[in-house]
């Protein structure tokens, strides 16, 4: 947890306050002592304090704005830094890898790093000449060593504080040299990523941004992709360096990236669903696998359950039946990968307790069979087909594939003796991906957000690290850095994808940071249905639902669904005289829809139009006697007309086979006005239960109706008093 003082600076620097943020890092210097940062702080406030005096001599200096800004960085390195050392300090997690970086012996420069990387790639090349028994005890050491190395580096990197563009550059170079071992690169840019999050840092988002422009192996593109979009969930991106994106913002030229983007945002939605999604698969798709495939689960694991003969032939029909459901829940499952969706997620997550996973670089490293943590493994099973398969072909991200080898070997002598055989021969098999597929920046992409969902999500110290995927920070199409840049051509896209997820405030995020020239038909479309839903507020725009689907109207002046949009924000806003207007240019359009006249009904009924809206309600009744939601008007129409004999005949009906909460109000009301005080407390009790909603806001919310019946206020205070 951020320290409250370093809290204080962070805002301000973010307001861009730098003599307030000054003495914010003050405040916390005098409560943690420590000379280096105090001694620049000075150096920062005797620049500010020069500036001060020239500017108020009455120059005029142009490099003014510039100046600050610098300085404003300045402090921002300063605060970045001392949230370091706090954390370390704070921290036994952070602190012991602090600790075991600053005790090895080894030499951290860039360039040192560059040449071992090197080397091992050349290292590897010679092993080739070597005689097979010799090779594979040096190749054995020498995977050790370069892992040791590499996960060394990996902390180094995600630990470090703000780095400067010399050193930027010469970590890009080695992301992006041919002489160096892409899984190396993969997992370096996973360190960047990890420390930009953790802190905005713009020499890392440059490199990162330059990687994914010019590397050219896709894997080390993508890793570079989401990182650099991650690290502008920091309010820092815009707030302190929003005017050094140019070049970000000239990216998106490149209508390419604006897809990919949004390719990028809708697999981020999926990842997050993995929890959701695996809820799923547990209580529906699994069940349904389990009950028709005659197997059950018990204290010992699943059991197959014995067929009854007798059963084949009273039902000869239902083996068919029951491989027909079976092939459903299958299909569902399969639909929801192709999807997007993470459906191992549930499953993996409990295999991430091997001490394996306790260093962090192993969450991010590329799946090799010379890890030095699996080689055991997969030497004694290299003839395996089910493991090769696993290997290659199955849509596992690179943790999961960890987990799944280290798992394997655990369970492996208690597998019995002709499934082994068949795993052996590839018999078995977790579904392949094809080739193509496999290939494809799309699944890339996929699996390494998976890896990345998955550390942020179960890593032991998972506490330590900002998750780029809480707080709505997820949601990149909502920060303002992409308003009024090309990007805005996929908000739409982006927020029906949201609705579609049920993901209603994520959606007034990104439809809120569209700017004016954007805003067409199927924007206002969007936000007037947003609008309307509960919880749902916009910031940037200040219209309600009605005016918004007027602007929709204004666009396409012939659309039925705006129509229908307006008609039914005009109800919930109370004008039943325009939204009844609306109904009946809809009816001239679909004059024997259902839902139309059910709905012009009912705004007739608000206006006390009772014996018109019975038309149409008789109407309905009469071609469809059975359909409840008629029912439903027609009791309450009835009700509101003083005919309450037959209001009760239908509301006694709709309670007893299908009785809602809104049925036991309503009826509850109904039995109120026809003086049936006793059995309307009843309904009313009922209804309360069911809802757990408040007595009073019940009656308040007929009050006028119960006023135009003659029910007196004592009236209503007394049946609050028996409810």
């Amino acid at each position: 947890m951020m320290n409250n003082d370093l809290m204080d600076v962070y805002d301000r620097l973010n307001s861009k306050g730098l003599s307030s943020a000054i003495s914010a890092m003050e405040i916390y210097l005098s409560k943690y002592p420590n000379q280096a940062l105090s001694d620049r702080l000075y150096a920062i406030q005797a620049d500010f304090q020069r500036m001060a005096d020239y500017w108020k001599q009455g120059y005029k200096d142009p490099q003014l704005p510039t100046l600050y800004t610098q300085l404003l960085h300045r402090l921002y390195v300063i605060y970045v830094d001392a949230q370091i050392n706090h954390a370390v300090g704070q921290s036994t997690f952070l602190s012991a890898v602090y600790m075991r970086l600053r005790m090895t012996a080894r030499n951290w420069s860039v360039q040192t790093l560059r040449e071992a990387l090197e080397s091992y790639v050349s290292d590897m090349a010679m092993m080739e000449l070597e005689p097979s028994h010799v090779r594979d005890k040096h190749e054995k050491e020498l995977h050790r060593q370069h892992h040791q190395l590499m996960s060394e580096w990996f902390d180094n990197l995600w630990l470090s504080s703000i780095w400067t563009d010399g050193q930027a550059s010469a970590i890009e170079e080695i992301l992006l040299s041919p002489t160096i071992e892409s899984y190396d690169q993969q997992l370096l840019a996973s360190a960047i990523t990890i420390a930009v999050i953790n802190h905005f840092d713009m020499a890392k988002f440059r490199l990162l941004l330059h990687v994914y422009q010019q590397a050219t192996d896709e894997n080390i593109r993508q890793r570079a992709l989401v990182g650099w979009v991650m690290a502008l969930c920091s309010e820092t991106a815009t707030c302190l360096y929003g005017e050094e994106m140019e070049e970000l913002k000239n990216l998106l030229a490149d209508k390419a990236v604006c897809l990919e983007l949004m390719q990028l945002q809708q697999q981020i939605i999926y990842c997050v669903n993995a929890e959701k999604d695996h809820q799923t698969i547990q209580k529906e798709i699994i069940p349904d696998l389990l009950k028709n495939g005659n197997y059950k689960i018990t204290r010992n694991g699943i059991e197959e359950v014995e067929e009854d003969s007798l059963n084949d032939i009273l039902h000869p029909d239902e083996e068919e039946r029951r491989m027909e459901q079976m092939e459903e829940s299958f299909q569902r499952m399969q639909d929801m990968q192709k999807q997007g969706s993470d459906i191992y997620f549930g499953g993996f997550s409990q295999m991430k307790r091997f001490s394996f996973f306790q260093d962090m670089s192993n969450w991010f490293v590329p799946f090799y069979e010379d890890h030095p943590g699996i080689a055991e493994v997969t030497e004694r099973f290299k003839n395996n087909q089910f493991l090769s398969s696993i290997f290659n072909v199955a849509p596992f991200c690179n943790s999961d594939k960890y987990s799944f080898v280290l798992a394997f070997s655990q369970v492996v002598d208690r597998i019995p003796k002709d499934m082994l055989q068949m795993f052996e021969r590839g018999e078995a098999s977790f579904g392949e991906v094809a080739q193509e597929v496999l290939s494809s920046t799309a699944y890339i992409r996929r699996l390494y957000l998976q890896d990345l969902y998955r550390f942020y999500k179960i890593f032991s110290h998972r506490s330590e690290f900002r998750s780029p995927f809480e707080h709505m920070d997820e949601i990149f199409f909502a920060n303002p850095i992409f308003r009024d840049t090309p990007l805005e051509t996929c908000f739409n896209d982006v927020a029906a994808f949201l609705i579609k997820q049920h993901r209603w405030n994520e959606a007034v995020k990104v439809l809120d940071n569209c700017g004016k020239a954007h805003r067409d038909f199927r924007f206002y479309m969007m936000a007037g249905y947003l609008s309307m839903r509960s919880g749902c507020s916009f910031v940037n725009m200040f219209d309600e639902a009605v005016s918004l689907y007027e602007k929709a109207l204004a666009l396409e002046p012939e659309d039925e669904k705006a129509h229908l949009g307006h008609a039914r924000a005009l109800f919930v806003f109370g004008n039943y005289k325009e939204a009844l207007n609306e109904y009946n240019y809809l009816l001239k359009v679909q004059p024997d829809k259902k839902s139309y006249l059910l709905n012009r009904a009912v705004c007739l009924s608000k206006l006390s139009r009772h014996e018109e809206a019975l038309k149409d309600l008789y109407r309905l009744n009469y071609e469809s006697p059975d359909d409840m939601n008629v029912n439903r008007v027609m009791a309450w129409v009835l009700t509101c007309n003083d005919k309450y004999e037959q209001a009760d005949k239908i509301y006694s009906q709709l309670v007893a086979d299908h009785a809602q909460p809104e049925d036991l109000l309503n009826y509850g009301y109904c039995l109120w006005l026809s003086g049936k005080n006793g059995e309307a407390v009843g309904c009313f009790q009922r209804y309360l239960k069911e809802t757990e909603k408040d007595a009073l806001s019940m009656i308040n919310g007929e009050r006028p109706l119960l006023e135009e019946k003659g029910i007196t206020e004592a009236e209503m205070q007394t049946m609050l008093y028996m409810l």
